[in-house]
């Protein structure tokens, strides 16, 4: 049995007891907070300047998304479409002989709009493409893709939500992904993030095998992935499956009404799995609580909301008899300010990404970016959270924040490597040496 003990300022995110002075570890777990234990096989005697705590989780990201739009063209700072088509206009295919493109923001560019299938045709000079917005849910494919993929229906070329038609482009390899990974991971790491869940409705068994794959070869965060609600094919929510943690059930809303959301949540309760939805509005929300009122979670589990991005107080009032859990993305609030100031009323915006209505209600909520979206950063979501420029009645304290963000409180049991050293230069890993 090896054991180690920390002397130092200890920040737990428990309530009951916040700080501590010392903390003993053995065999890679925390073992017991504020220890009486004087000796140990190792000690780490903390600077002044230092503080250990458990680290950052970024709770809903979606990481082969991710990885995918850093071996892509970036057009994410494009502010009209012939900016975008200029960038495409200069770009080569890669080495599968496709071009993939994201990141614009179609509000965000001038004509207020997505680019079309002929207006990519006038640029890419006959070399299939496929350009992907900065959410994830829509993209847009030329001509030679159009052909290729078999895509007839759409003579604009804009596909919203058709990851059916999408996956028949061929995929980026594995080896790309995961160099990819490895150095993304290690910024990470700097950040002090230790563990992440991917939140993509459309994993299957196939896309948690690359995960695990990256996951094995890359040194990483601990990787917890939903499994679509219409994907779990055998799987077992909190089951290990090659050394990634089975989450929630994902449900992504029909856009075009042809399945019941009601339907898809008790379909998943009935397979032991609770359901993370994705709401982004006022009615979707409201379904989304008639269909959680009428199908409790499997015992001992909560279901999720992901983003809650606009909410009503008398939905939050539904939402705490439900028990359920909030998982939202503070940064939105300044990355997308101008949209919300130009798009919602101030009714609309008093409502906007709700934090203090959550906590005054009891409920749990965590923070994370939805990367791609919006990059990975926890300092900059708790610096939201606490300094909202947008109705800022809705900020929340420090240790909150801080609270929100923390892969859990610092709680026997916890391993070693989910605690960090807190440094004014920034974050290292427990064990690491100066």
């Amino acid at each position: 049995m090896t054991s180690l003990l920390v002397r130092g300022k200890v920040h737990t995110f428990d309530a009951s007891r916040p700080v501590a002075t010392n903390l003993l570890l053995r065999d890679g777990v925390v073992h017991e907070i504020e220890t009486s234990a004087e000796e140990a096989d190792e000690v780490i005697e903390l600077d002044t300047n230092e503080i250990v705590q458990p680290g950052w989780r970024d709770d809903h990201l979606h990481l082969l998304s991710t990885l995918a739009t850093h071996c892509s063209i970036d057009v994410s700072n494009a502010t009209s479409l012939a900016d975008l088509l200029d960038l495409l206009r200069s770009s080569s295919a890669g080495e599968n002989g496709w071009m993939r493109a994201w990141g614009y923001e179609p509000s965000l560019l001038r004509e207020k709009r997505h680019p079309t299938k002929l207006e990519l045709d006038q640029v890419t000079r006959g070399i299939p493409t496929v350009v992907h917005d900065r959410s994830g849910h829509v993209a847009v494919v030329n001509s030679v893709a159009a052909e290729i993929l078999e895509i007839h229906d759409y003579p604009d070329g804009i596909l919203v939500e058709r990851q059916d038609l999408l996956s028949r482009v061929p995929r980026l390899e594995l080896a790309d992904l995961k160099q990819t990974a490895g150095n993304l991971f290690k910024d990470w790491k700097r950040m002090g993030l230790v563990a992440i869940t991917d939140a993509t409705h459309t994993n299957d068994r196939a896309s948690i095998d690359i995960l695990a794959e990256i996951a094995e070869e890359c040194d990483g965060p601990r990787i917890t992935a939903m499994v679509g609600a219409d994907r779990l094919d055998g799987m077992q929510f909190g089951e290990t499956y090659k050394g990634i943690r089975i989450g929630h059930a994902k449900v992504m809303p029909d856009l075009d009404g042809k399945e019941d959301l009601s339907w898809l949540v008790n379909q998943a309760h009935a397979s032991g799995f609770p359901v993370a939805v994705h709401v982004m509005d006022i009615d979707m929300l409201d379904d989304t609580l008639h269909a959680l009122e009428s199908s409790p979670p499997p015992a001992l589990t909560l279901d999720r909301l992901e983003h809650c991005s606009l909410a009503m107080p008398e939905q939050l009032d539904r939402l705490a008899q439900l028990d359920a859990s909030v998982c939202t993305q503070p940064s939105f609030l300044t990355r997308r300010l101008d949209k919300y100031l130009e798009d919602l009323s101030p009714v609309e915006q008093a409502w906007l990404w709700p934090l203090s209505s959550l906590v005054e209600r009891s409920i749990k909520v965590t923070l994370s970016s939805d990367s791609p979206v919006v990059p990975v950063d926890p300092d900059e979501w708790i610096h939201v959270a606490t300094a909202r420029p947008l109705r800022n009645q809705e900020a929340v304290s420090d240790f909150e924040a801080r609270a929100m963000t923390v892969v859990s409180p610092l709680v026997p049991g916890l391993p070693a490597d989910s605690l960090i050293r807190a440094t004014s230069s920034g974050y290292k890993t427990l064990d690491a040496r100066k």
